[in-house]
């Protein structure tokens, strides 16, 4: 599976524990998908992920990326997520990422 979309799906788990463990995803968008506050991509998850975009994730207010999480990935967009306060620290590890979209999202988002 190469292309996923997940919207109004509202699901309370964090998706990104199943979903980086497949190993041909390339897009992925998360719209409205996920309920909770925390959202982690673990290290070497999404090993060929080209684009990720984040969208109405209205309660999310921390996202990690550990370091080896997403290592092509190349377009990010992050959409509406006001409660996220700061972009994760381990987006600096992928030397691939070529487009950074943020709109829609909370003033003191960092």
């Amino acid at each position: 599976m190469a292309y996923v979309s997940l919207k109004g799906t509202k699901l309370h788990e964090d998706p990104m524990a199943t979903l980086e463990k497949l190993p041909n995803l390339r897009v992925l968008i998360l719209r409205s998908a996920f309920t909770g506050n925390k959202m982690v991509c673990s290290a070497q998850g999404f090993p060929k992920l080209d684009s990720l975009i984040i969208e109405w994730l209205e309660e999310l207010e921390e996202w990690k990326v550990e370091e080896g999480a997403m290592l092509p990935l190349r377009h990010l967009e992050i959409s509406y997520c006001q409660n996220l306060e700061m972009l994760p620290e381990g987006l600096r590890f992928i030397a691939t990422l070529q487009e950074l979209k943020i709109k829609g999202n909370s003033q003191k988002l960092k």
